[in-house]
């Protein structure tokens, strides 16, 4: 048993955690405005497609100002163990910001995308890898949602 392991289930893991590493190519905003639907698999959160009721969650306000609903977010986001790789100022006003997100395990890397306008804060999270994602999108965005509120 000790030699299947060592044969079959290291190289699986190992293959996995290196397709992690890989951000998706189509990253970012569409029409200069809008995050990117969700894939049809249970693995991605979104806070703007309401007719998308699967992955659909209530967006976020925005705080005082954009600079303030800024700070919040990225603070959120520290956190709650994420790291910002991209920020992009949006005009005539507006923000976009990436951050990215390590399992503990195996290393696995979620990304997650804000997009802030003058009245709302939206969020899509997903999963780089596999299918199901066994609630961790959502789970991730009530704890972004806990931090960014407090």
């Amino acid at each position: 048993m000790k030699k299947c392991y060592v044969t079959f289930v290291i190289p699986a893991l190992l293959l996995m955690a290196g397709c992690a590493g890989q951000a998706p190519r189509d990253l970012g905003l569409i029409n200069a405005s809008e995050l990117r639907p969700c894939p049809d698999k249970p693995n991605c959160i979104q806070t703007y497609q309401l007719n998308d009721k699967e992955h659909f969650q209530q967006p976020l306000g925005v705080k005082a100002n954009q600079a303030e609903t800024a700070t919040a977010i990225r603070s959120a986001i520290a956190d709650t163990g994420g790291t910002v790789i991209t920020e992009k100022s949006l005009m005539p006003s507006g923000l976009y910001l990436h951050a990215e997100y390590e399992s503990n395990w195996l290393k696995f890397v979620d990304d997650v995308e804000i997009l802030i306008t003058e009245s709302t804060l939206h969020v899509r999270s997903a999963s780089r890898l596999g299918h199901s994602d066994l609630g961790v999108n959502k789970e991730r965005y009530e704890a972004i949602k806990k931090a960014y509120e407090k």
